[in-house]
């Protein structure tokens, strides 16, 4: 105890120190990192690879296997999904859970050289594939251009200027922009004029690139300059365009106005389009810098762009979809909040039981243990947000715990008449060990979520680490600041204020009696107590299981797909109309649309959708977080009635990220109508089950393809090859791309169409004409028949195997675990032919794996918990006593759980899991001081009745300090399970420390009772 008296001696050291820590952790609290959430990785990458005109089939097998063959040869690889459609290959590339954060940047390098190696591989017309390794980044400040009576171009430029100036604002990382319409130069040319000036449309790309084509024409030499001559005749407006000489293969020279229509338009169909409220928008998204601070860099943004709206042209207007630097403000101010009234609740209990001065000795180690705490984030890059504040509030009743044993110990000791300084060394040194090692197994419980290579795992470190560092810290000021004060602060009683007997009167009468009740009927109280854990083990089959909860915010999304085939243009005419309804209800305040796919990644746990024409996303803000409850709730029953055609999804905010669909059963093998098959046999079970919502085949509905058969003989009598056949038919609505115009920085692609046609079905598109530049002819003269077929629109895969789910969701009210239940046995016991294999995907996947990473060092954890106890008590009797009464403390979870009605899932396991450190903690100093007091040579008994009375009051303490400042968290729609599970297991774990602890030590050591 050197140390101790080091800082007793040395004053002024031991209050510089003090103050420094003080200021410290002033200084770190306001120059640390804030955030809504705790950062993650997600692990995943995409690997987008265009193939125009191929199908899906073709897309899989030429494209998405040639990719999936390099990709799979890299050893931190998990598994692969793909998505095939119609010129598209989507790879999803999962990697281990191991993989941490610092080493994802290497290993989407390799994969992009992994891709890369490929690239010659992959058919004629296919590629570059692009690899988007920052798909997991997330831009929370989100922002809507709308500008009334304004293009989508001059929405573009608007937008570009704003991101122009934002990237200037400190701690803007990257900007994003949303919702661009990519302009097109359409060129409406008649077929017939075509084959009555024999033009080909490689007469037309011929003139464009011959026109268009930057060309360095050297310069000239003077006396003594050189002088540059550049070259003109660039496209920079239609007119040069129109004025563009078109020359037939006859030789015959054509202005192109003059057999042509040439107009401003953009790509159809659009790849996605936004609406705010209705009207057309641009999305502006912006990301902060790794080591910024998101609450500044949003309000130094916002300045920006209040400076810059006043400068913007009359009829712009610029929105906030989604503020994160607002969003972490709240949630920090929340939390700051429950932090003060948590200190202050715990500061009053102590008051109550042990008075004004020592209740403030006490407290005030909470307040250095805190600031200790929040310079060592500051350090280590731990921002303030939502999980490291719950752990400062998680761990505030433990940081009390060592404080309250060397202060009471300190106390007692000077009440047995010893002097203040000898009591407060004799207090230190006998407490000193236990409470070290007690303090490493409260952190030692917590080791396998820190470990946990899953998603959760990351999601906790911080909580891990803050709580870890409090505990240590308040082990530190223990024995360093709790001693200082009280040499400094507190008076050693009179002689005459000495007791004789310290813990006496009616209440501790009538405890030691109930005592030695306990210890005479210790089989029937140790028999009860299993009958009560197998009671609540039984009980839990009650409680709803939810894995993560969502989280209390004013928004919310809903995701909408029509069936597949289905225009955008048609699928932004419901979105609109679905948003125009949810705007006129009276708890949203702004309506936004997401059409064709979703839109950047504002939230971490968003999930991502297409490019796919049938899907939108409508993301909801409301007045207040409770208006949003009640009118998520109200949709997620009326909105698929009011809307039976589409499939909608109904999405609160959630801390990880959200899966397609919450039930996928997943069956894999080579051909898609036996998969159809088994997938069809599964969707039934699902409907037949009332708790089943939106029952569905992943790869959606086959969809119409029109399928000319080209006929070789008959188009080669007429000189009209395949390619000239399909370039025809490409200019009937999309347009076929026969030149670019340069737009300043960037290329519009010249479009050729077909004018004043009107092609709605098989018949007329028969009668189209194709073109060669010599003649035309009706596409019927060309092609053996033109057949009707249908097609998955998409093909997915897994792991290189054909893959196809039945998908469902779940009704409100209702859980996965509850339902997965329910129709698990019978998909499970669904007959496969050879070659074919199922199993779960989705959240019953994903809960499985989390479970199976905190599992994996849960082990360890155990075994150095054992070693710790062994080594500090030398036997073994102890230490299985210990582990004995860990089990019970699920009887008060499970009643909290029941009484409170809160979903048992990964928050209150971990709550559990650190509840288990806290009885340990009691439970060591309590067989400690029954040692200490039988070495002395009082007889067993004795010792451990007169152990846990000394003993009762330093506990009270701890475990109602910990109780009541776990309060505040209840109210917390995330943390409101884990606090009913510390809050209830503790209650009930106190009982077993002051009861069921002497009853198991005295029979292990059978002793006998009086």
């Amino acid at each position: 105890m050197k140390l101790v008296k080091y800082f007793l001696q040395k004053k002024s050291v031991t209050i510089l120190l003090l103050l420094l820590v003080l200021g410290g952790g002033l200084f770190s609290y306001v120059k640390m990192g804030k955030l809504e959430d705790a950062p993650f990785t997600i692990k995943q990458a995409l690997v987008l690879t265009p193939y125009p005109g191929a199908s899906p089939s073709e897309v899989q097998s030429q494209v998405t296997d040639v990719l999936e063959e390099s990709i799979q040869s890299l050893g931190e690889l998990y598994y692969l999904k793909t998505e095939n459609r119609a010129g598209l290959s989507k790879i999803t590339v999962y990697v281990k859970k191991e993989i941490r954060a610092d080493e994802m940047q290497q290993l989407w390098d390799k994969l992009r050289r992994k891709v890369n190696d490929v690239q010659s591989k992959l058919p004629a017309g296919a590629g570059p594939s692009v690899v988007n390794d920052d798909f997991g980044d997330v831009l929370g400040v989100f922002y809507g251009l709308t500008g009334e009576g304004y293009s989508y171009r001059e929405l573009e430029d608007q937008a570009k200027l704003i991101k122009n100036e934002v990237l200037k604002v400190k701690d803007v990382a990257k900007v994003e922009i949303y919702g661009v319409q990519s302009p097109t130069i359409d060129v409406i040319l008649s077929p017939s004029v075509m084959a009555r000036s024999g033009i080909t449309t490689a007469d037309i790309s011929r003139a464009f690139e011959a026109q268009n084509r930057v060309v360095d024409a050297g310069g000239i030499d003077t006396e003594v300059n050189r002088i540059r001559i550049e070259s003109t005749g660039n496209f920079y407006s239609l007119d040069d365009i129109r004025n563009l000489t078109i020359v037939s293969r006859t030789g015959e020279h054509f202005r192109l106005a003059d057999i042509a229509e040439i107009k401003e338009s953009y790509q159809t169909p659009p790849s996605n389009k936004m609406r705010i409220d209705g009207k057309p928008a641009i999305g502006i998204a912006i990301s902060t810098v790794p080591t910024g601070n998101v609450v500044d860099m949003a309000d130094a943004v916002k300045v920006e762009i209040e400076q810059f709206s006043e400068t913007m042209p009359e009829g712009f207007e610029l929105q906030s979809i989604y503020d994160q630097g607002y969003e972490s403000a709240v949630a920090n101010k929340g939390f700051i909040l429950n932090l003060i009234v948590s200190v202050v609740t715990v500061v009053a209990i102590l008051l109550f039981f042990i008075g004004v001065k020592n209740g403030i000795l006490i407290g005030s180690g909470l307040v250095f243990s805190i600031f200790a705490t929040l310079i060592v984030m500051l350090v280590q890059g731990i921002a303030l947000q939502r999980m490291s504040l719950a752990a400062i509030i998680i761990a505030m009743g433990m940081l009390v715990d060592n404080a309250i044993v060397v202060s009471d110990s300190a106390l007692v000791n000077m009440q047995r008449g010893m002097r203040k300084r000898i009591a407060i060394l004799r207090a230190c040194s006998s407490t000193a060990l236990p409470l070290l090692a007690a303090t490493v197994i409260a952190i030692l419980t917590f080791l396998p979520i820190y470990y946990s290579p899953h998603i959760t795992g990351e999601l906790l470190s911080s909580l891990v680490v803050v709580i870890g560092v409090s505990l240590m810290f308040s082990w530190v000021f223990a024995l360093t600041q709790t001693p200082f004060f009280i040499q400094e602060f507190v008076r050693r009683p009179r002689p005459d204020e000495l007791k004789t007997a310290l813990f006496s009167g009616k209440y501790y009468e009538k405890f030691r009696s109930s005592l030695g009740w306990v210890i005479h009927h210790r089989y029937a109280t140790v028999g009860c107590m299993v009958i009560l854990l197998v009671l609540s083990a039984w009980s839990f089959k009650f409680i709803p299981k939810v894995f993560v909860p969502a989280l209390d915010k004013q928004y919310f999304t809903l995701d909408m797909w029509l069936p597949e085939g289905t225009q955008i243009e048609e699928t932004d005419k419901m979105a609109t109309e679905m948003a125009d309804f949810i705007r006129g209800q009276e708890e949203a305040e702004m309506v936004s649309t997401y059409i064709g796919r979703t839109p950047p990644r504002y939230y971490l746990s968003n999930v991502a959708f297409g490019p796919q024409s049938n899907y939108a996303q409508i993301l909801v803000k409301c007045k207040t977080s409770k208006l949003s409850r009640q009118l998520h709730a109200r949709l997620q029953d009326s909105i698929s009635i009011k809307y039976p055609e589409p499939l909608i999804k109904v999405n609160n905010f959630e801390l990880s990220p959200l899966t397609e669909a919450v039930i996928e059963a997943r069956f894999l093998g080579p051909d898609p109508a036996v998969l159809d098959s088994l997938v069809g046999q599964a969707i039934e079970v699902m409907r037949r089950n009332p708790k089943v919502a939106d029952a569905r085949n992943e790869w959606g509905n086959m969809a119409m393809v029109i399928r000319p058969v080209y006929d070789p003989v008959k188009a080669g009598a007429l000189g009209i090859t395949k390619a000239a056949m399909m370039e025809s038919v490409k200019s009937i609505n999309d347009g076929l791309p026969v030149g670019i115009y340069r737009d300043d920085e960037k290329k519009v692609p010249v479009l050729l169409k077909s004018g004043n046609v009107n092609i709605t079905d098989v018949h007329s598109l028969g009668d189209f004409s194709i073109w060669n530049g010599e003649r035309s002819a009706p596409l019927s003269q060309v092609t053996e028949r033109i057949e009707t077929t249908w097609e998955f629109p998409q093909i997915r895969t897994y792991n290189r195997q054909l893959s196809m789910a039945a998908m469902c969701g779940v009704k409100p009210g209702h859980t996965m675990a509850e339902v997965h239940g329910e129709i698990r046995e019978e998909i499970e016991k669904m007959q496969l032919p050879e070659g074919y294999t199922f199993f779960w995907d989705a959240q019953y996947k994903d809960q499985g794996e989390a479970m199976q990473a905190i599992a994996k060092y849960f082990p360890l954890a155990f075994l150095a918990l054992v070693l710790i106890l062994v080594a500090l008590f030398g036997n073994f009797r102890e230490p299985i006593i210990i582990i004995c009464i860990l089990p019970l403390s699920l009887i008060g979870i499970a009643v909290g759980m029941l009484l409170t009605g809160f979903d048992f899932g990964f928050f209150p396991i971990a709550g559990w899991l650190g509840l288990l450190g806290m009885i340990i903690k009691n439970v060591i100093v309590l067989i400690d001081e029954i040692n200490v007091q039988h070495r002395s040579g009082i007889d067993l008994y004795t010792s451990i009745v007169e152990a846990t009375v000394s003993r009762t009051r330093p506990v009270l303490m701890a475990a109602t300090t910990t109780i009541f400042g776990m309060v505040p968290l209840l109210f917390d729609v995330a943390f409101g399970g884990m606090a009913a599970t510390i809050i209830f297991g503790l209650t009930f774990a106190t009982g077993l420390t002051l009861l069921v602890t002497p009853a198991l030590y005295a029979m292990f050591y059978k002793v006998k009772g009086k």
